[in-house]
């Protein structure tokens, strides 16, 4: 074996006590706008990561689309068991989605998308990038507290 990873979407508290304890070489982490509202990665888990200087993947930076202000939740009863709860359309454009993600000191991220149009946009917002100030990442920030539930589906909620 030449390199190991670690991964997870649930508890930043989890991967950590996993790079305490283990020597990995990169780290798959779920990053996105409203991290930070919710057992947060960002703050409990990617200074860990920085100074044991891995890999930084990102995911899960538009939530399967669920931030989007152009996304349309399907009726609850049509969602998944794990993903129910998204009432209303999410607050970014994916190049602000994207942007606070890539904004963050990650070494690269992981965006679905459904088509080539998404694939082509991704790109553009890619190449076109600089990194946002703090008082943009803030903005955004702010702009998904409404939405964290949805946005963050994939933690651990109690």
């Amino acid at each position: 074996m030449r390199f190991l990873g670690i991964t997870g979407h649930a508890d930043p508290h989890v991967l950590a006590d996993g790079l305490r304890r283990y020597k990995f070489d990169t780290i798959l982490m779920a990053v996105n706008a409203a991290d930070r509202h919710y057992l947060s990665f960002i703050e409990h888990l990617l200074p860990l990561a920085l100074e044991q200087q891995l890999g930084i993947i990102g995911m899960k930076i538009p939530a399967r689309g669920r931030m989007l202000a152009n996304w349309t939740p399907p009726p609850l009863d049509q969602q998944p068991e794990f993903e129910r709860g998204a009432t209303r359309p999410g607050t970014l454009t994916m190049k602000e989605a994207l942007e606070y993600v890539l904004s963050l000191p990650v070494s690269t991220v992981i965006v679905g998308c459904n088509n080539v149009a998404q694939l082509e946009e991704n790109v553009a917002i890619a190449k076109a990038f600089t990194p946002l100030p703090d008082s943009t990442l803030a903005e955004i920030h702010a702009k998904t507290e409404v939405i964290k539930r949805q946005a963050l589906f994939f933690r651990t909620w109690v």
